[in-house]
């Protein structure tokens, strides 16, 4: 992975006014071990509750906004030498990801209809960045993937060595992502499971302190808890976080359920999520690097609902095959390249979509990395779909 230099902090206003979405505080793409650090005492377990919203801003490395020497336990992190090490390493990729994001705002205000009302995201992980670069004034953020959960980080319950330990943890997690714009699945199973790192929410968290967002409650979450007289036998662990954007006063949600949307769990462990899905109408769907899983068989459930509600799809390659967004009435617009899959897919390429951007003509190169084909400069493709018949 490519070194990032480090670079000052920039701010770029988007179509709603938001602080720009920048990574500044995010990993560096170079691994950081944890430093060696003396054991400080353990603050008081009630000193472990901060503020949402500044527990996502430490954690994003960004400066608790207010007056420091107020809270003695922020005041004690933002002191600490685990904190400084965690703050500089995540000025490491700015400029690179401030660039790469500027360039997204720029493209969707120009190519993509303004997205109110719900955007599903299958098979996200904790990808908050390019759900939120691309579609910034979604009411609700509906994500679900395999990934596990996790728990807001008790920073002020932890001595110096502990938050050095999950700021590590932290960065290690969110390397692949800074260097090539998605998550890889196998390294999600590890490193979203380690003694300091449990889980999703402390990489959302992260993000929203990127964002500037106002954390305003994060809350276990199961859509099927309550629907019948005895619990469900397979119960989905899932995370509800409301949160506002200050510059706007919008008040947002994000769902996240950790769960797994294959054919055979649909209809024998978790028969309730499709019509649970439903009750988002006409929501818009962006999907990426998203390992193929919507050309596989074992997918027909969840593909066939996506294609029969959906407003407009936003994806890469990965996403749901050409010929099949075509066959559901959906107009398609083609943006980029189309590049063969890479070796890991090689079994995925699509002749009908090469054929189609073939026939496109020259295409102005996509601005940004979207999906697996991010090693060449400009060699992402991105297809927009919008349906135009048989809506609800």
């Amino acid at each position: 992975m490519p070194l990032l230099r480090s670079v000052s902090f920039s701010l770029f206003p988007t179509r709603t006014g938001i602080v720009g979405i920048l990574m500044a505080t995010l990993a560096a793409t170079a691994p950081i071990g944890p430093p060696a650090l003396a054991q400080t005492a353990a603050l008081p377990r009630a000193a472990a509750h901060l503020p949402l919203t500044t527990t996502a801003q430490l954690l994003a490395g960004v400066m608790p906004k207010g007056k420091i020497d107020t809270n003695p336990v922020v005041a004690d992190i933002v002191a600490g030498p685990a904190w400084r090490a965690h703050r500089a390493a995540a000025r490491a990729g700015a400029r690179q990801l401030r660039i790469r994001l500027a360039h997204m705002h720029a493209w969707e205000a120009r190519h993509l209809p303004q997205t109110r009302g719900t955007l599903l995201y299958p098979f996200s992980g904790p990808d908050l960045i390019n759900a939120y670069a691309l579609f910034p004034d979604a009411d609700t953020y509906v994500f679900f993937s395999l990934e596990p959960v996790g728990t807001v980080p008790r920073l002020g319950g932890l001595d110096d060595s502990g938050r050095a330990a999950l700021f590590h943890d932290l960065r290690a997690a969110l390397n692949d992502f800074v260097a090539l714009n998605f998550f890889i699945t196998p390294d999600m199973a590890e490193k979203l499971r380690t003694d300091s790192l449990d889980g999703t929410v402390p990489i959302l968290m992260a993000m929203m302190g990127v964002l500037n967002l106002h954390v305003d409650s994060i809350r276990p979450y199961d859509p099927f808890s309550g629907k019948g007289a005895s619990p469900p036998p397979h119960p989905v662990r899932g995370v509800r976080i409301a949160f506002t954007n200050p510059r706007n006063g919008h008040h947002q949600t994000l769902i996240y359920l950790a769960i797994n949307v294959g054919d055979h769990a649909l209809r024998h462990r978790h028969p309730g999520f499709l019509p649970w899905l439903r009750t988002f109408r006409n929501p818009t769907v962006l999907i990426k690097s998203a390992s193929y899983l919507l050309h596989e068989p074992h997918f027909r459930l969840l593909r066939a609902e996506l294609l029969s509600r959906s407003r407009v799809i936003v994806q890469d390659d990965s996403g749901i095959p050409y010929r099949m967004l075509k066959k559901a009435g959906y107009a398609v617009t083609l943006f980029g390249h189309y590049q063969e899959p890479v070796k890991l897919f090689h079994n995925y390429v699509q002749p009908d979509l090469e054929d189609a951007y073939t026939k496109a003509g020259a295409l102005p190169a996509l601005p940004f990395p979207f999906g697996y084909n991010w090693r060449q400069e400009g060699g992402s493709g991105l297809i927009l779909a919008v349906r135009t018949r048989g809506k609800n």
